[in-house]
């Protein structure tokens, strides 16, 4: 039995449906009923990181843990990454315990303002946890979500006919800020951009992210590896990328990486989850994820990878009314 946590999350719904395409036992932790209709053919245990009594039912007869539970978007008062933090800490402890074999972590790779930022202060701890636990496990610091920042930066195409997406989540910050720029390149050829122009990102599927997790399961790799996509680019590669499916010219429009750090910062004694949303920008607006992952995903037997050129053709075709 593989224990998928976060599975009602974009990320997680996608590794549990890859895991039952395989035929392999998955059950799947949830919360409450949302999101729950993309799971089929899982087991549902209803459990929460915060309430670790919950955590021993949901590990009983479980060899492997896929974790992906995240604190971007919470989804009621009290998710914060530091509860989450607390929650992974009793789950990989009890994991530990429970005898399971493997444990396969979704993570991003360390920055300069990791210290600073909730939810990547929270990848650190649990990746510390699970070096000291003693189980097998692998840590996939996995590069920005394709279908995730290209939205972000003002397009809604990107997030089309995507399952459980975290853009649609139920958090009025993350609506409101993403209001300002939805649709600013398909009505007005602008890309907003967290930080310059020429800053390179290895964007990665988020369909395939799930596939390098499930992958990692059984894979001979251990400790924390690096997985992006299939190509660097800067935004000003996007926005050409963005000319060619709308047929019209996209110009970069550049937020310095001032504006997030203060934002963070005045938010960040009344609003922790949007002070995180904040420090994820920074950590876009200043940090390269100029990676060359090929010989990980060859060792895990994953690929081709999307570009962001296949990603925005399949979704450009789908239909507008996904938006």
């Amino acid at each position: 039995m593989i224990l998928v946590v976060g599975a009602s999350g974009q990320l997680g719904t996608l590794v549990v449906q890859q895991l039952r395409k395989q035929g392999r036992p998955v059950r799947a932790l949830v919360r409450s009923g949302r999101g729950v209709d993309a799971l089929a053919g899982a087991e549902l245990v209803h459990g929460d990181l915060r309430e670790p009594a919950s955590l021993d039912v949901a590990l009983d007869g479980v060899e492997a843990v896929v974790a992906t539970a995240n604190a971007v978007a919470p989804a009621r008062r009290g998710d914060t990454a530091g509860a989450l933090a607390r929650g992974y800490v009793e789950l990989v402890d009890r994991a530990a315990a429970g005898g399971v074999r493997r444990f396969v972590l979704a993570s991003v790779q360390p920055s300069q303002i990791d210290g600073t930022v909730p939810d990547l202060r929270l990848k650190r701890v649990v990746e510390q946890r699970l070096a000291g636990s003693g189980l097998s496990y692998v840590a996939v610091r996995l590069a920005p979500f394709t279908e995730v920042w290209l939205a972000m930066v003002g397009s809604r195409i990107p997030d089309r006919g995507e399952v459980n997406s975290v853009l649609r989540r139920p958090y009025p910050f993350l609506a409101r800020f993403r209001r300002a720029t939805q649709r600013s390149i398909e009505d007005r050829g602008r890309l907003v951009a967290p930080g310059p122009a020429d800053r390179r990102q290895a964007f990665v599927s988020v369909h395939d992210a799930a596939d390098v997790l499930v992958a990692a399961i059984d894979a001979p790799l251990t400790g924390a590896v690096q997985v992006g996509g299939p190509e660097v680019l800067t935004w000003t590669d996007v926005a050409a990328e963005y000319e060619r499916v709308l047929g019209r010219p996209v110009r970069v429009l550049s937020v310095p990486a001032g504006v997030f750090r203060a934002a963070r910062a005045a938010l960040a004694p009344v609003a922790p989850s949007a002070a995180n949303v904040m420090g994820l920008n920074l950590f876009m607006a200043t940090a390269d994820t100029a990676w060359d992952s090929a010989p990980t995903t060859a060792a895990l037997g994953v690929g081709p990878l999307r570009t962001v050129r296949q990603v925005l053709a399949e979704k450009a075709a789908l239909p507008a009314a996904q938006d």
